[in-house]
């Protein structure tokens, strides 16, 4: 994804696979989240803990790319 590219999902861990940078998750209700990907790892688990299935999408919006400096990975940033 390009930065403040934003896509709708039901499984957020297929969307986010290959990706890197921080990423603003907002559920079905709108409850808001960050996450943070690197290139080559995973999210091995997640599942919706409500008590009803998921019938509305989620929304993914890319914030930040990730910065690589002197070799090092540090955290993303805007």
């Amino acid at each position: 994804m390009k930065l403040n590219d934003t896509i709708t999902t039901y499984d957020i861990a297929e969307a986010l696979q290959g990706e890197s940078g921080k990423f603003e998750v907002t559920s079905p209700n709108g409850e808001r989240y960050f996450v943070t990907c690197q290139a080559g790892h995973s999210i091995s688990s997640l599942e919706w803990a409500g008590n009803e299935p998921n019938l509305q999408p989620f929304l993914i919006r890319k914030v930040a790319q990730p910065i690589t400096t002197e070799g090092r990975n540090r955290r993303s940033a805007a």
